[in-house]
């Protein structure tokens, strides 16, 4: 019998049939990562852009 875990690698090989060797779920995390990573950075940075900018 199939666990439901196979039916999730299955769906996620089918989206991800464009990449070179399917779905890995260690590439899917650390993209996953990055983005959340770059959220928070942009909720840090976004408010104080102006206090980057040496002309102001």
């Amino acid at each position: 019998m199939l666990t439901r875990r196979y039916y999730v690698f299955k769906i996620m090989n089918l989206l991800a049939s464009f990449a070179l060797g399917g779905f890995n779920p260690w590439a899917a995390g650390f993209g996953i990562g990055s983005l959340v990573l770059f959220g928070l950075v942009g909720l840090v940075a976004g408010p104080n852009l102006k206090n980057f900018d040496p002309d102001a």
